[in-house]
């Protein structure tokens, strides 16, 4: 392979980015938060990632063509769901265009916190610090608040689709 080749320009750049971005194995998350109206409201993400354990914070990057962008562009309590292999029929309602997504879920929210979903590997209550514009998505910068863990397989997205992680016995 010649070393040109690597980085030639591409007739499609979009597309090669998402084929590359496809690539990318990542953990499935529901983000959550209240409206004002005491309606929850959520969506499922990948783009999740740490930023800081001293203060703890964390990011997450939403489309603005997400139905519910601007409730959590100005969101106050933002909830981390971290989803369980076992959760993939919640994931692909979060995904989908579907006005209530919470229906069924037997959900969680306490006063003054965003909704939590049982079952969840990690629930990570979060306020919002600050909103960043990039591009077609904007990146949510969270305060970590409190944390509730459980054991589990995580679900994970790649290559396009919904898969569980192979775990090995690793002595």
């Amino acid at each position: 392979m010649s070393r040109g080749s690597l980085l030639a320009p591409s007739d499609d750049l979009e597309a090669h980015f998402k084929d590359a971005m496809a690539a990318l194995a990542g953990g499935v998350c529901v983000v959550t938060t209240t409206g004002p109206d005491g309606v929850p409201y959520g969506f499922a993400a990948t783009s999740v990632t740490s930023v800081s354990l001293d203060p703890p914070m964390m990011l997450v990057c939403q489309a603005k063509s997400s139905r519910s962008y601007e409730l959590f562009a100005g969101a106050g309590p933002v909830a981390v769901n971290m989803l369980a292999a076992r959760q993939r029929p919640v994931a692909e309602r979060f995904a989908a265009p579907v006005d209530d997504k919470f229906a069924g879920t037997g959900f969680e929210c306490a006063d003054g916190l965003a909704p939590v979903l049982p079952g969840a590997l990690a629930a990570v209550q979060c306020r919002r610090v600050r909103t960043i514009d990039a591009g077609d998505h904007s990146v949510l910068l969270l305060d970590v608040r409190a944390v509730r863990t459980a054991p589990g397989e995580p679900l994970i997205y790649h290559g396009r689709r919904y898969e569980r992680l192979e775990l090995t016995n690793r002595g």
